[in-house]
């Protein structure tokens, strides 16, 4: 099934490849305990558990608490700070809550960027000043704007709130202020697919084009995942067929300056999540920062104890002691993946690393060009 025009992209799991650096000192940490492998190449950085929407389908549906959970001002900027002194190349603020909620977002993505590291943001997009649209796209190497949906009907059985056209004029404004900056910021509109929102992806991708956005990206939705609960009992299949339909006259509306993603490599033919992989190998390219202080293993297993690495507040130093870690060594090469029913965002890596670094083979003979 198609999925892009141009294989260099950053949806292209294939990108891993050029992580070989870091698989590299995996697989020396594998054999050396005690020499902990090289700081990740992203940071997931959640910088608030709190949202203005409740979707149901939210990995994050569970634990998000409101201000309770937030980091102190001080701290976002210190921890973003830290993190491009270790080695971190690129910082996603998102993921465990709405991140535009926290009133110091745009120091921390000056300060990512003053650190020699790349930023993004991953939000709902309704929550933008304007102020904070001028600094995401000056800082940012890409803002995903996830909308789910085509209209102000279908938005709102997702969200749960009437705040479709406010989505949508941001990321309308969102695209003007890039092409004004000429930044080589990527203004995505993002659509994760259910039963309920699955007839209208090619009428999304058309409104997309329309708004001036740079990428539009779809994929299936994983019922697995923690955030799911009785939700998953109650979505029904997919129209695979009505599906892939629409993929192909998406990809009929691409051009040089829109570009559209509709990703499946990591699912079955049957959109369920594939995990081909033996163990997560791949998961130390990434260190997931949640804003209940606590550090975790991948951004799969958010607030889930059993994969809780350790804490960076108010010791930031508590990120270098969980590096490395006998417990981080256990998850990435015995454990982690055994207690995992999750999609895993980083399998196709898992598996990159587990073949041509872990493995002692050499399936692509790397050395004859």
């Amino acid at each position: 099934m198609k999925e892009w025009n141009n294989q260099y992209n950053s949806f292209n799991s294939y990108k891993g490849l050029l992580y070989a650096d870091w698989y590299k000192s995996i697989r020396y940490w594998q054999d050396h305990p005690n020499i902990p492998p090289l700081p990740p190449v992203e940071a997931s950085l959640d910088p608030i558990h709190s949202c203005n929407l409740m979707c149901e389908h939210c990995n994050a549906h569970r634990y998000l608490t409101g201000e309770a959970n937030r980091m102190t001002n001080e701290h976002l900027v210190k921890l973003t700070r830290y993190l491009g002194e270790w080695g971190v190349k690129a910082v996603c603020y998102g993921g465990g809550g709405e991140p535009t909620l926290h009133t110091k977002l745009g120091d921390a993505l000056f300060a990512c960027r003053q650190s020699g590291m790349e930023a993004s943001i991953a939000t709902n997009g309704t929550v933008f000043t304007q102020e904070l649209m001028e600094i995401a796209v000056e800082t940012c190497r890409w803002i995903g704007v996830s909308i789910d949906s085509a209209t102000p009907e279908t938005y709102k059985i997702g969200r749960k709130a009437d705040l479709f056209k406010v989505a949508i004029e941001n990321l309308r404004r969102l695209a003007i202020i890039q092409k004004q900056f000429k930044t080589p910021c990527d203004i995505s509109y993002k659509f994760l697919i259910f039963n309920y929102n699955q007839h209208e992806i090619y009428d999304a991708c058309k409104l997309a084009k329309k708004l001036g956005v740079r990428d539009f990206h779809a994929r299936p939705a994983d019922f697995t995942h923690q955030g799911m609960g009785e939700l998953a009992n109650r979505i029904g299949g997919y129209d695979i067929d009505l599906v892939k339909a629409q993929f192909e006259k998406c990809h009929e509306l691409e051009t040089e300056n829109f570009h559209v993603f509709t990703v499946v490599h990591k699912f079955d033919r049957n959109f369920k999540p594939n995990k081909n992989f033996t163990h997560c190998y791949a998961a130390p390219c990434c260190i997931q920062l949640c804003a209940d202080n606590n550090i975790y293993f991948c951004p799969d297993q958010r607030h889930q104890d059993a994969y809780k690495l350790g804490t960076h507040f108010p010791k930031l130093d508590g990120i270098k002691e969980a590096w490395g870690s006998e417990k981080h060594y256990q998850l990435v090469f015995e454990t982690g993946k055994k207690m995992c029913s999750t999609r895993c965002t980083f399998s196709p890596y898992n598996k990159q690393c587990e073949e041509l670094f872990i493995k002692e083979t050499d399936p692509m003979c790397w050395r004859f060009i």
